[in-house]
């Protein structure tokens, strides 16, 4: 099973963005994919427009309550289920990321997804570069990267990029980066345009992939829905194949890729 970890040293970037739209677009891929969040504040339950706290999830699995089968959420989607970060507290959050770090937790995770059969798993890691993200990239095979198209984001691409050379020197050496994905991109803004012009030339090929996500309100009403952008209506908007497409490179840069499945009826809703 491939393990992608969803990182980034800066918060605000659209991860679990990028986590939702990409896991659906993998599944629609042929992939059998399992989403997850390791980060309390359980973003991506709220994203697909879930009640706060409202389903047990991975907290209850770190208790002993419940077992990952039993706390799997089945989508619309055959190929996509969702494991949430469950009943979390805000006054416990430091409790649930001592039990998620501890050695172990997250590999008993990983095998009890395993053995339901997924090939892929996404993990949409809390923001920055913490225990809870050190411990998902030691026990991710891939680390992917989104990277806002600002100065300050540029500025501080070295920082994730030393934390993957060293747990890959000392604690995982099997953990390759995918790259980093272009989000939040307005080509209308001269900063932007500079942040993207830097990374196409200055950095080495493959290092940055194709798909880029732009700044689009869009994904705002997407929240507001509880959607992935390919189920907002009847027919998808276009901006949702900018995922087909990152799905694509992630795919290919994994070796893994499937023949599309071809589906003209979108449903209204994932969950």
């Amino acid at each position: 099973m491939l393990v992608v970890s969803i990182s980034s040293q800066k918060g605000g970037v659209g991860k679990t963005t990028i986590a939702l739209n990409l896991g659906l677009a993998l599944a629609r891929a042929g992939t059998r994919t399992l989403l997850t969040e390791f980060d309390a504040q359980g973003s991506l339950g709220l994203s697909l427009g879930l009640a706060d706290r409202a389903r047990p999830g991975i907290a209850e699995v770190l208790t002993g309550a419940e077992t990952v089968d039993a706390v799997l959420q089945k989508t619309r989607e055959p190929n996509l289920s969702v494991l949430s970060v469950g009943r979390v507290d805000p006054t416990t959050v430091a409790g649930f990321e001592d039990a998620l770090t501890r050695p172990g937790a997250i590999g008993n995770i990983l095998d009890a997804a395993r053995a339901q059969g997924f090939e892929l798993m996404l993990i949409d890691c809390p923001a920055g570069l913490g225990k809870v993200t050190t411990r998902a990239l030691e026990n991710a095979t891939h680390a992917l990267s989104p990277l806002q198209a600002e100065p300050l984001a540029l500025r501080s691409i070295g920082q994730i990029l030393s934390l993957i050379d060293r747990i890959k020197a000392t604690k995982n050496p099997k953990l390759e980066f995918l790259g980093f994905v272009l989000s939040m991109f307005d080509r209308k803004v001269p900063a932007s345009l500079d942040v993207a012009e830097t990374l196409w030339t200055k950095f080495p090929p493959g290092v940055v992939l194709d798909a880029i996500i732009p700044r689009d309100e869009m994904f705002l009403e997407a929240s507001l829905r509880g959607s992935p952008l390919s189920l907002m209506t009847k027919k998808p908007p276009p901006l949702s194949r900018r995922f087909d497409q990152l799905a694509t490179d992630v795919l290919d840069r994994t070796a893994t890729q499937k023949a599309p499945v071809e589906d003209d009826a979108p449903i209204p809703l994932l969950v």
